[in-house]
């Protein structure tokens, strides 16, 4: 119980962060289904670092974003099963909120972005639980 706790304070001190820059932060089961033209960045285990292979793609959404009739970015935050489901929703607000700040330091408007954060509820990969999968370990950026 002291963990689900510390998770919950967690999350509720990202939800502040994120409102203090302007974003919106869903903590749900479902994200937004994934445009034809988004993006999905790869993370490492338990890690929330962008890779400079996956920051590349950061520009190519920006391109993409200033080239079409784009308004929003949803940034979508998920992670694989290994390890528990409430830390796992964690990381991926903790991920869609890294991907969000490379977007803005790339000239995006934070009322721009809303974030999703759904954890192991949307696998890309379905796996049992305790499999690291890096598919499963991802952001997904779509545009609308």
């Amino acid at each position: 119980m002291l963990r689900h706790a510390m998770i919950e304070a967690k999350i509720e001190r990202l939800s502040r962060l994120a409102l203090g820059t302007a974003l919106a932060i869903s903590l749900s089961g479902g994200a937004a289904a994934a445009a034809e033209d988004g993006v999905t960045l790869l993370f490492d285990t338990g890690s929330t670092r962008i890779s400079p292979a996956e920051a590349a793609k950061l520009d190519l959404a920006v391109r993409a974003f200033r080239e079409g009739n784009w308004i929003r970015f949803v940034v979508s935050g998920k992670a694989d099963t290994l390890g528990p489901a409430d830390v796992n929703l964690a990381l991926s607000v903790e991920r869609a909120i890294a991907v969000v700040e490379g977007l803005k330091a790339r000239g995006i408007r934070a009322e721009q972005l809303q974030v999703v954060g759904v954890g192991e509820a949307e696998l890309a990969v379905p796996t049992p639980d305790q499999t690291p999968e890096p598919q499963n370990r991802i952001v997904q950026i779509t545009m609308r």
